[in-house]
C-alpha cells in the first residue's frame, strides 16, 4: 500500500498521458503515442492510495464497519486504488491484519 500522485494529460498529438509518482513534483512524460515530452506540475497531481496485492483475511472486523464504507473498502481492494482519504482507514485494517497486502 502506497500513496501516490497521479493525473492524466492529453498530449498535442490527442494522445493520453497517465502519470503516476511517489513524489509530489514536476515531471517531464514522453507520450506513448508520438514521443513528445508533456510536462506535468506538481499542482496538477491528485493524491491516491495504491493497494498493490491486498486480500481481506478478517471479514468479522470489515464487517464491523458501516455497510458505505465496508463497500468503498471492498472496491479498493477490488480496483487496487482508493481516494486519499481512505489512507488511515486502510492502515489500521491493514496493521490489525483486517487486510493483508503485499
Amino acid at each position: 500500500m502506497q500513496l501516490v500522485f497521479v493525473t492524466r494529460k492529453t498530449c498535442s498529438c490527442g494522445g493520453e498521458v497517465y502519470v503516476e509518482l511517489t513524489q509530489r513534483g514536476p515531471a517531464r512524460i514522453p507520450c506513448p503515442k508520438c514521443g513528445f515530452v508533456v510536462e506535468v506540475g506538481p499542482g496538477e497531481l491528485a493524491e491516491e492510495v495504491r493497494l498493490y496485492d491486498c486480500e481481506v483475511r478478517d471479514w468479522e472486523r470489515i464487517g464491523a464497519l458501516s455497510t458505505a464504507v465496508q463497500q468503498r473498502v471492498l472496491q479498493a481492494v477490488e480496483s487496487g486504488r482508493a481516494p486519499k482519504e481512505l489512507w488511515p482507514l486502510l492502515v489500521k485494517l491493514r496493521d490489525s491484519g483486517a487486510l493483508i497486502c503485499t
